[in-house]
């Protein structure tokens, strides 16, 4: 199982996504847990290299973790374990980095370009019926 941090930012009915290297499906922005690293820490270098935006780890607030389909590798699973933050953020400003190829505020209904753990995180907030 690949353990991942990611980070939620949502309005209304739409997500910031991001895509890497021109892959097919969005995803949110985050990454692995590297060795020696707690979940905030790896989260606050993931945004910082994915989106140039530097957080501090009392600036992320756990939210859930959901179990679903790796992408894109095929027949793994992935832990995504998904913070918000209270930091002010312009997110209209924002700007892809590093391996980033894209960001996009996705409608949640475009499950065609939604990366499988994400619709699987979206199907848990649905279940405990949390208004996005």
């Amino acid at each position: 199982m690949i353990k991942c941090v990611c980070l939620v930012v949502w309005k209304a009915d739409k997500l910031l996504l991001v895509q890497s290297r021109n892959r097919q499906k969005y995803y949110f922005p985050g990454g692995k847990i590297d060795a020696g690293e707690s979940q905030k820490e790896a989260l606050v270098r993931e945004i910082d290299e994915e989106l140039g935006v530097h957080l501090k780890p009392e600036q992320l607030h756990y939210h859930s973790s959901v179990v679903g389909p790796a992408y894109p590798q095929k027949d793994m699973e992935t832990e995504l374990n998904c913070y918000t933050t209270s930091a002010d953020v312009d997110w209209e400003t924002l700007h892809p980095q590093s391996e980033i190829t894209d960001l996009e505020w996705m409608a949640v209904d475009d499950t065609e370009r939604i990366a499988p753990a994400v619709l699987k995180w979206l199907e848990h907030i649905d279940a405990i019926g949390e208004k996005r």
